[in-house]
């Protein structure tokens, strides 16, 4: 190989080479990138199991009514209320 091939060759195999760098580089951010997606979508998904496996054994097991005599008693008073209205109602409708 003559002195001006080799050099012709080396030549195109340092703009090869940092052809080849360059791309390599932007695979790396590229693929970056997507790894963040991923991470991403796996949280997301984690979180969406959870919150399905948190609905689907409250509706299984049902929503405990714990009422405290303070809220038990306004209801009753709030129902008697209403039924004596109905009962007064009924009564001038009656006569």
């Amino acid at each position: 190989m003559k002195p001006l091939e080799r050099d012709e060759l080396l030549v195109r195999l340092d703009e090869k080479s940092n052809n080849i760098y360059h791309l390599v580089e932007k695979q790396e951010r590229h693929l970056a990138e997507l790894n963040n997606k991923v991470a991403k979508n796996v949280l997301n998904i984690d979180r969406n199991s959870n919150r399905i496996a948190s609905l689907e054994n409250l509706i299984t097991s049902g929503v405990s009514l714990k009422l405290n005599k303070r809220q038990v008693t306004i209801g009753s008073a709030g129902v008697i209320a209403i039924i004596t209205t109905i009962v007064a109602v009924l009564d001038k409708v009656i006569k």
